[in-house]
């Protein structure tokens, strides 16, 4: 059937396809709009639009491998799954929070204003975000390095897209694409929302014990002299 179809196709969209095909496994996840650099704007992706056009194609073809295809227009994303999760993203722990921050920032930015799926965001205003959630008191490793590094693999991902300078200078811009929603499951979030409520929780509990710790000995030094 794949063969059949594929054979119908003109030479040049063999491969358009190829090349479709290897960036959606390699990147995982395509969305409808990219950001330009050359005229500032949000603009549609080919790639998208050619999947969209022959996605039984695609269908048929990962099938063969075992994988599925989503396209939620929706939001504008395409991206491959399996049962076995040989396409897992694999995250370090600094990236699980970042995106943890960047999804609850996204979704924030989109109760305001439902019609947008690219949300806007700098430098200045991340890490403000990731300690205003307290995440920067849950691991002593987000640092402006680690977190430049973190965007830097989310953007390879089709996750984020730089909009202004880029991740190796003091300030830049970028986009929080919708494939955001994508990455981590709903439940998956809420277990990690708990964990670090945990962690805050008794750190916060330790970091109490020991000012008490200190007042007494304090108090024990005074009734000595």
């Amino acid at each position: 059937m794949f063969i059949e179809e594929f054979e119908k196709l003109t030479k040049a969209d063999q491969n358009i396809f190829r090349k479709t095909i290897s960036s959606l496994l390699f990147t995982c996840f395509i969305v409808r709009r990219v950001y330009s650099k050359v005229t500032h704007m949000n603009v549609i992706n080919s790639n998208y639009l050619f999947i969209e056009r022959h996605f039984d194609l695609f269908i048929d073809y990962l099938s063969y491998m075992g994988m599925d295809i989503s396209k939620d227009d929706e939001n504008g994303v395409i991206f491959v799954s399996s049962d076995d999760e040989t396409n897992k993203i694999q995250l370090d722990g600094v990236t699980t929070l970042i995106i943890y921050a960047l999804r609850s920032y996204y979704e924030d930015k989109l109760s305001a204003n439902p019609a947008a799926n690219e949300i806007y965001m700098d430098s200045t205003a991340i890490k403000s975000l990731l300690k205003e959630l307290g995440l920067t008191s849950v691991t002593k490793r987000i640092s402006s390095l680690t977190i430049a590094q973190s965007l830097r693999k989310l953007a390879f991902y089709n996750i984020v897209v730089i909009a202004d300078r880029s991740f190796s200078e003091s300030f830049y811009a970028f986009y929080i694409l919708p494939s955001i929603r994508y990455v981590i499951s709903n439940a998956k979030l809420n277990s990690l929302y708990n964990s670090i409520e945990d962690i805050k929780a008794e750190k916060e509990s330790a970091n109490q014990d020991s000012s008490n710790t200190m007042f007494d000995v304090s108090k024990s030094d005074e009734g000595e002299e």
